[in-house]
């Protein structure tokens, strides 16, 4: 014969593992607190994001487009260009006097810009970019007035101010050349808006 304490212990027993149960069982409770922290932590973000100077958000940019670069991340990289892009070697205004420029003709689109993707992220580029420094980085003076760098003014976010990467180097055949590369801020976002050399792309 079973004693009756038997079944009291059994009563409490099962009321002590229902009642374990369903204390931890609140996943509606606790989604709801995942979310608050989440949507804080996403408004804390953009805040801060506003509040950059045009000079951080460029910095912000240039890591990103370096480690790009590194990586030779076509998908990446093209996100990072606005389009049409300007191509032409960089024109001054006494070239722009003495001859006969025609911006349009440096410009390429987003469709042909895998055609000429690895004539601008060279074995060099990819090497150099990455491991650019201070020494190759320069502000535009928003005054300035070279016809090259008003004329990509002209598509950025009136105000902002143009940042530019050159890199001189010596290649394996001895031969002195450079890049360079032209950024500016449109739609709110730093973007590649110039890609240049000693001689055309197109």
């Amino acid at each position: 014969m079973i004693p009756p304490k038997f079944y009291t212990y059994t009563i409490i027993l099962l009321l002590l593992i229902q009642f374990g149960y369903g204390c931890n069982n609140k996943p509606a409770s606790n989604t709801s607190s995942v979310t608050v922290v989440k949507t804080v932590k996403k408004d804390s973000v953009i805040v801060k994001e506003e509040g950059l100077t045009d000079e951080q958000q460029f910095r912000q940019f240039l890591k990103q487009f370096k480690d790009a670069v590194k990586t030779k991340s076509k998908t990446q990289l093209v996100t990072m260009f606005h389009f049409p892009l300007q191509t032409l070697p960089q024109w001054t205004n006494d070239e722009l006097n003495n001859t006969t420029v025609k911006p349009q003709e440096g410009l390429i689109s987003q469709n042909e810009f895998p055609t000429y993707f690895d004539d601008i992220f060279t074995k060099d580029a990819v090497k150099l970019i990455p491991a650019s420094g201070e020494n190759d980085l320069s502000e535009i003076d928003k005054t300035t007035t070279e016809n090259y760098y008003k004329t990509l003014q002209q598509a950025t976010d009136k105000g902002s101010t143009l940042y530019e990467l050159q890199k001189q180097y010596t290649e394996d055949n001895g031969k002195e050349t450079s890049f360079g590369f032209v950024f500016g801020k449109i739609g709110g976002k730093y973007k590649a808006i110039s890609y240049y050399r000693p001689w055309p792309l197109k």
